[in-house]
């Protein structure tokens, strides 16, 4: 098995303060971290630092213990119910005592003068991906919270009139009210499974196996998941699946939350009445854009379409899309649509004609194997 690394994005905003009386340590300090691309500010003191925090956001303090006027653990103190602010402590004095008080008050790190330059970059990069991991999953909390009541409500809705209160009797829709209620489940599965691979990625914890994978079994399990939305919102899905059963190498759920993104995606953003079509195709070396014998699986929707400025953003993460009928995306499904693929080796695009035409295509390369049906698991 093979685990990937975190892909931290760039953030314009990683703003520092450092705060120390020493004015050329903090002058080469901030000259040092302003090469790394960071946006950094110096405050010669405790109580100038404690000014510009009341003024200005940062999200990483690099702060001096003892100051002339008001020292680091004051400055620590003052900001101690901040969210998503980490701290960072330098000090010439260094003492087990002064190194306990400053872990009492969340220091992320605990650096003695003089430090190895290197080592505190490594600390700054280290305390800029807990913050933005924090703020991530804080966020998504908040968005899977706010996007699991619409269906979850439905749920305890359409279960309270599955039956007739005064006679205990199957209400005539009870089947309709049924499948409605399954669906909106695998909506808030899906959320969570989303938020999950989501979690994973960011801490750099997502393993990827090496199990043969058949995709066309997979898609024969997504037919049923989505056919009670296709049924409802009157779309036609018109499948067209290549004879040949190739096997991708790596993890079943994950590709299929993959595929089940894609899908999910043409079902919400579809107007009523439109047409979906899903097709796989083995792709020579010559053929893929992967140079290597590929399986494509492709999903076209009919709809409003993407607008081009927007396709370069398409897979960020909270990049929420609006369908026809006003419904939201929790803006992580294509992030890990686009995550999961490229970590099994494969390659996704999207080409969209506003009003006409949306196509998202994964490639994936195949099992070599003199006969993939042969090599078939069974099922």
């Amino acid at each position: 098995m093979q685990s990937f690394p975190s892909i931290a994005e760039k953030h314009p905003e990683r703003r520092i303060l450092v705060i120390d009386d020493e004015s050329q340590l903090a002058h080469t300090v901030k000259s040092l971290l302003t090469t790394s691309g960071y946006d950094v500010q110096v405050a010669f003191g405790g109580r100038e630092g404690l000014r510009k925090l009341d003024e200005e956001d940062f999200q990483l303090v690099i702060t001096d213990l003892r100051m002339n006027d008001v020292d680091g653990f004051e400055v620590m103190r003052s900001l101690h119910e901040r969210p998503y602010i980490e701290f960072i402590v330098i000090t010439g004095h260094a003492s087990t005592e002064s190194a306990i008080e400053a872990i009492h008050y969340k220091a992320f790190d605990f650096l003695t003068k003089p430090f190895d330059f290197e080592i505190l970059r490594a600390t700054v990069a280290r305390a800029f991906a807990k913050i933005e991991t924090d703020k991530f999953r804080d966020d998504m909390i908040s968005m899977i919270t706010h996007d699991i009541k619409i269906p979850l409500s439905s749920i305890i809705g359409y279960s309270s009139i599955v039956f007739d209160k005064k006679t205990g009797q199957l209400n005539p829709r009870a089947q309709e009210f049924v499948n409605t209620i399954s669906s909106n489940g695998a909506k808030i599965l899906a959320l969570i499974d989303n938020f999950l691979t989501s979690c994973k990625i960011e801490a750099g914890k997502l393993v990827i196996g090496s199990n043969p994978v058949n995709i066309h079994y997979l898609i024969d399990d997504l037919m049923s998941v989505f056919q009670f939305e296709i049924e409802r919102n009157q779309l036609s899905l018109k499948t067209d699946l290549c004879e040949e059963v190739p096997l991708v190498l790596g993890e079943e759920n994950l590709l299929f939350r993959a595929v089940s993104n894609l899908l999910s995606n043409a079902v919400k953003f579809s107007p009523r009445g439109g047409k979906i079509t899903l097709q796989t195709q083995v792709l020579e070396s010559d053929e893929s854009p992967l140079e290597q014998r590929s399986l494509l699986i492709k999903v076209s929707n009919t709809g409003a379409g993407i607008p081009e400025e927007d396709l370069p953003k398409i897979f960020e993460k909270f990049r929420r899309g609006h369908s026809e009928h006003g419904i939201e995306g929790s803006g992580i499904g294509s992030y890990v649509l686009k995550y999961v693929v490229e970590a099994h080796g494969g390659m996704v695009q999207v080409h969209s004609v506003p009003n006409a035409l949306t196509s998202f295509s994964i490639f994936l390369p195949v099992q070599p194997s003199d006969s993939a049906l042969e090599a078939s698991p069974e099922r």
